[in-house]
């Protein structure tokens, strides 16, 4: 089944981000889409553009205190079979379109991606994002890795193809794994191409799993002719 996760930003003071919330899943729940899954709770993010634009919307829409409001991030997985997305999504948002906005919000999200585990009441939902390294033409490998964990984890949605990871854009992800290779190539049990100069792939999904429990279902690969190595970084839903 198709559906995608739509990200939900917004401004708010601290001590009324928990209003600002209730008042975001309100507004989802209330809306005509299945919605398959929801942030329990909004949580900080680190955006700056997306912190000062909207709170350059707060100033011009007279709030009280704009450059004190924090930004903060809830998801839903959301399906809009059988409705006008274009009609429902307003709701994603945590005020009407046409009238003066208490939380100034934005959204974005993924979409096209898969669903496929049930979520289960009490599910504590992540998105792990699993980064792999290896050496230039180990696409084919890295992407039968990715379907193998997919297939080993519950797996509630996810993309089935991974992507290519920049590092100039995301040194934080690729970065440790560099160490990692250059270590094996260091005690022999690499295949000697020089880490920086290597290939990084990324694919994610969201689980009710541990980031532990995805780490140890994981396969990498060693040997002269290739490596492949990968790191799992979890994230709240």
């Amino acid at each position: 089944m198709s559906a995608e996760i739509v990200t939900t930003l917004f401004l708010a003071h601290p001590d009324d981000a928990g209003e600002a919330y209730e008042r975001y899943a309100r507004r989802v729940h209330d809306s005509p889409a299945l919605v398959h899954a929801l942030s329990p709770g909004p949580h900080p993010i680190d955006e700056p553009y997306s912190l000062w634009d909207l709170r350059t919307e707060a100033a011009y829409g007279n709030l009280a205190a704009p450059e004190q409001m924090q930004l903060y991030e809830a998801n839903a997985l959301v399906d809009f079979t059988g409705v006008d997305r274009d009609d429902v999504i307003d709701s994603f948002f945590l005020d009407d379109p046409f009238s003066a906005a208490r939380f100034p919000s934005t959204i974005g999200g993924l979409s096209g991606i898969t669903t496929r585990d049930p979520v289960d009441p009490g599910d504590a939902l992540q998105l792990i994002t699993v980064v792999y390294l290896s050496a230039e033409g180990a696409e084919e490998e890295v992407q039968e890795l990715f379907t193998q964990l997919l297939e080993s984890c519950r797996a509630v949605a996810f993309e089935e193809e991974i992507a290519p990871v920049e590092a100039l854009d995301t040194p934080d992800l690729v970065g440790p794994l560099w160490i990692r290779d250059a270590t094996l190539n260091i005690i022999g049990r690499g295949d000697r191409v020089f880490s920086p100069a290597k290939e990084a792939w990324a694919g994610w999904l969201l689980t009710p799993d541990t980031l532990r429990d995805v780490e140890d279902r994981i396969t990498e690969k060693f040997g002269p002719q290739r490596v492949i190595i990968a790191r799992a970084i979890a994230e709240p839903f």
